[in-house]
């Protein structure tokens, strides 16, 4: 499905692309590309030249663009349109210094500016229609399969038993078989597999389709955590990279964002009184404690009682500051944090202390959050939100472990759009919709399983890999 899908979007790109090609013609030139008149002003063979670079162009950045995003639901997406078309202008303007042929200036950008909306556009079409991916899973978990049930656009057509015996039906058809590696299976389930991968039919691995689906990693089908952990070291010579990035990105932004922080100290001072900024210690990257900065959008005294989670509607939270947490105005001091050392602008977000020792015990691998610099927004802030319970703190670490497992440079970008939606929306504290209620309950039985295959590996009961 997802290989139809490459193709099938690569090459309906193509066609627009020559759509914007002729339509751009009749406006710069008032007529189609190979009229007599056009030919005479623009040379009918540089002509046929740039069209031919730019639909190569267009071909080489859809293979680009499958290549650096192999995660996400087999759907058409914005993000990946504008990308194949960002792409295409980068290759369409190497080629044309390298081989400098003849071509119209005008003609070529306002062909780009067409073809990306008709780009855009289609995806906007595409997605009116209802779609869905089915599903045959083969796992004896049914926290995974409640999990994968609660999402939209995955239909569960049936679930085999890893240690089923007896013949097995053959899956419907255009279901794509997903089968749990961390599971040991049977002698016939182990044929079956087989056989379906054989017979040409897309068999994939459960967790593969999890992560694609939900942007989620499923937290009791980790090992030690270790898959989060080889995962980083692919990516370590990206991490000072991403670091100086950020660097790069707070100083030179500091001109704007400097008036805006003196701006909202000035209005906290004056509508909710001293202190301005609000200090608390937080765990960062390796364990290590830092002090993050925010400002004050409690009263006074919101922790006179102890340090408890927030949450959208807490009333602790003062009007003035419940506007700044909706723009996300109070994390602009945590800039400082990021000049220090501290913070990078796109990570897990640090959590307090007490949390922390809490989540550890309760929790599996969470300390596996701490590998990286946290940040000042992450994934599951921009998918999740905030979280007012140990079931939604659980949801939010397994988007925290998806943002460890496959972090780039691209993900990054993803995240800081979406944080821009979430200022420019003001969404910053309004309720997370929910697809259907049975998530919270998956997340509960996610921790069960987790704690169980913890308990198990303590005590060495648990079943082999396959």
């Amino acid at each position: 499905m997802r290989q139809r899908l490459v193709v099938g979007m690569a090459c309906a790109d193509a066609a627009l692309l020559m759509v914007a090609f002729v339509v751009a013609a009749l406006w710069r030139f008032g007529g189609h590309p190979f009229s007599d008149e056009v030919v005479v002003q623009t040379q009918a063979r540089g002509l046929m030249q740039i069209l031919l670079i730019a639909l190569v162009s267009c071909l080489l950045g859809s293979a680009l663009v499958a290549a650096v995003m192999p995660q996400g639901p087999p759907r058409p997406t914005y993000s990946r349109g504008a990308l194949t078309a960002l792409f295409a202008f980068f290759a369409i303007t190497a080629v044309i210094v390298l081989v400098r042929p003849y071509y119209s200036r005008p003609h070529l950008f306002t062909t780009l500016a067409i073809w990306l909306v008709l780009v855009l556009l289609l995806r906007a079409v595409l997605r009116l229609r209802p779609w869905t991916e089915r599903l045959l899973v083969v796992t004896g978990s049914d926290a995974i399969v409640r999990s994968l049930d609660a999402t939209p656009h995955i239909t569960v057509v049936g679930v085999i038993d890893p240690d089923a015996t007896g013949p097995l039906p053959a899956p419907p058809p255009d279901t794509v078989l997903a089968v749990d590696l961390s599971a040991a299976w049977s002698r016939e389930v182990t044929r079956y597999v087989s056989a379906t991968s054989v017979a040409g039919r897309e068999v994939r691995a459960l967790n593969d389709v999890y992560e694609q689906h939900t942007g989620r990693v499923p937290l009791g089908h980790l090992s030690e955590g270790w898959e989060i952990e080889t995962s980083l070291l692919r990516k370590l010579p990206f991490l000072p990279f991403k670091y100086a990035v950020d660097l790069v990105l707070v100083v030179v932004t500091m001109p704007l964002w400097m008036p805006v922080v003196a701006a909202t100290a000035v209005l906290v001072r004056l509508v909710d009184g001293s202190p301005v900024i609000f200090r608390q210690v937080r765990v960062g990257r390796r364990g290590e404690l830092v002090e993050l900065f925010k400002f004050r959008t409690m009263r006074a005294d919101a922790e006179a009682h102890g340090a408890r989670q927030a949450s959208g509607d807490d009333p602790r939270i003062t009007p003035l500051g419940r506007f700044l947490r909706s723009v996300r105005l109070d994390e602009l001091p945590q800039f400082f944090n990021v000049l220090r050392g501290e913070l990078s602008l796109i990570g897990p977000r640090p959590e307090q202390v007490g949390f922390v020792e809490k989540y550890r015990e309760a929790i599996p691998f969470y300390d596996q959050r701490h590998l990286v610099r946290p940040g000042i927004t992450g994934w599951a802030q921009v998918r999740h939100g905030y979280a007012a319970s140990e079931e939604e703190t659980i949801e939010k670490l397994s988007y925290d472990f998806y943002y460890l497992k496959h972090m780039s440079p691209l993900l990054d970008l993803e995240v800081l759009a979406r944080s821009v939606w979430t200022v420019v929306s003001a969404s910053g504290t309004k309720p997370r919709a929910r697809a259907r209620p049975s998530v919270e309950e998956a997340a509960a039985l996610e921790l069960e399983a987790a704690e169980q295959a913890a308990d198990d590996r303590r005590t060495g009961q648990g079943r082999p890999s396959a």
